[in-house]
């Protein structure tokens, strides 16, 4: 489905990579978080801020992942209602929910700015043994949002247009996944990993 749609073509590459990094981060932040639990528990000794960077991951590759959900359409939607009404009137709610669901992602990214625009004019820092400067993860955290904002202003203009030259390719490509879909996509999924397995071997 998203090679179908030539805006999720042109976003899915950048988006796919900043997935890949956040999944080598947490795959860092688990060993240290068990080198951390080996030296309380062995030397009686602690890293100091392992927790905090924890929570900073947390926030930081939550937003990050936004937009890579939006591109290969896994955010969650309510959709029993939506199959059983005409064809033109879905092509319909399903634009006004990406137009929504963008002027809540541009609305997000501006109070998060205000956030970072308060840490660096009163040079806030964590209350912690790092002291971080809050500016940093912020920085990183407003960038997730940003991301997520242009992907899904993207996404609600090109559905707009649909809207207005080919309502059809508005369900197609707009619309809540199908069950067949969903299927085609863990199949390519499973064929992916085993093609790498495969390789390896």
């Amino acid at each position: 489905m998203t090679q179908e749609n030539p805006v999720a073509r042109w976003l899915e590459p950048p988006a796919r990579f900043i997935a890949i990094l956040g999944g080598w981060w947490l795959l860092g932040l688990a060993f240290l978080t068990c080198a951390e639990i080996a030296c309380r528990k062995f030397f009686n000794i602690s890293m100091q801020g392992v927790d905090e960077i924890g929570a900073y991951t947390l926030a930081v590759f939550s937003t990050l992942s936004f937009a890579y959900a939006l591109v290969v359409k896994s955010h969650t939607r309510v959709d029993f209602l939506l199959g059983h009404l005409p064809g033109p009137l879905r092509a319909l709610l399903n634009a006004v929910a990406y137009v929504s669901l963008a002027a809540l992602a541009v609305f997000a990214a501006w109070r998060g700015w205000t956030v970072l625009e308060e840490s660096l004019e009163f040079q806030s820092h964590a209350n912690s043994p790092l002291g971080t400067p809050m500016w940093l993860p912020q920085s990183l955290w407003l960038l997730g949002l940003v991301a997520f904002a242009v992907v899904a202003v993207a996404f609600a203009g090109h559905a707009a247009l649909l809207l207005l030259t080919d309502w059809r390719r508005v369900n197609r490509l707009y619309g809540p996944m199908t069950i067949d879909e969903e299927v085609e996509t863990e199949a390519g999924a499973i064929l992916a990993r085993t093609t790498v397995e495969d390789m390896k071997a």
